[in-house]
């Protein structure tokens, strides 16, 4: 089954939602639309509340001329990573990260010239960037990241091994510190839950799928070239983070 933009990003915004990490008080109604697949003006309200998600959608819509920051290869870019990323110039990614989403409020001026740096040296503006590159999380809680929050809130992918009702076990390759460097270390097991007992796209599981997951919630079953590109985006924003 495929979803449209907003039921899309509803399933990548519902984890870290459901924690009170970002967007608004609405962990309910966002868990309806991404279990069932169905979007209205209800969704749309709910996701553009997400002071972190919300402005990269519109710097990747506009910079790519679409008009609907929620088209569904918007959101795939941000979450996923594809060619849409290419075309955002430094300067509109800077004043992105300098002014939209206020990194010259949260963080230190030197921090802030160093994310600057890397985004002058062929950072995109995904969602890996700114977990790995940008310590303070910037949704509610405006603290340092962990490794394990990072590996948490990293969109990463797993082959499915086990299947139980609620849940699934995959094969994936976790987030770790060694050598005070990150790494994508060997594979271990992880189970993965379920967005709920209306999850459509959960039902169509199967042994062997392929699929990414945030905050410990499956997402999506992955296609071979969604799973390239997630790679392929998660690993540049891994050497960026390990720049001294």
């Amino acid at each position: 089954m495929s979803l449209d933009g907003l039921a899309l990003c509803s399933r990548f915004s519902y984890p870290p939602n459901s924690l009170s990490l970002c967007g608004p008080d609405k962990k309910n109604d966002l868990n309806w639309y991404a279990t069932t697949g169905n979007t209205d003006k209800g969704t749309l309200e709910i996701l553009s509340q997400f002071s972190t998600l919300y402005p990269y959608l519109i710097l990747i819509a506009s910079e790519n001329k679409i008009k609907d920051p929620f088209d569904q290869k918007v959101v795939e870019a941000y979450w996923i990573g594809n060619k849409l990323l290419h075309q955002i110039p430094v300067t509109p990614f800077i004043a992105h990260s300098r002014d939209k989403i206020r990194l010259k409020e949260k963080i230190k001026k030197q921090d802030l010239y160093r994310i600057f740096d890397k985004i002058s040296d062929g950072a995109f503006p995904h969602h890996s960037f700114h977990v790995l590159n940008i310590y303070k999380r910037t949704g509610h809680l405006n603290i340092l990241h962990s490794v394990e929050t990072m590996d948490a809130c990293l969109i990463n992918y797993g082959k499915i091994i086990k299947i139980l009702p609620t849940t699934i076990t995959v094969e994936t390759k976790p987030l770790r510190l060694k050598n005070n460097r990150l790494v994508f270390d060997k594979n271990m097991n992880r189970m993965i839950m379920s967005q709920g007992e209306k999850d459509i796209l959960f039902k169509q599981l199967k042994i062997g799928d392929l699929i990414s997951y945030h905050w410990g919630y499956f997402c999506q079953k992955l296609t071979n070239i969604q799973l390239h590109h997630l790679i392929y985006y998660n690993n540049l924003s891994v050497n960026l983070a390990n720049r001294p």
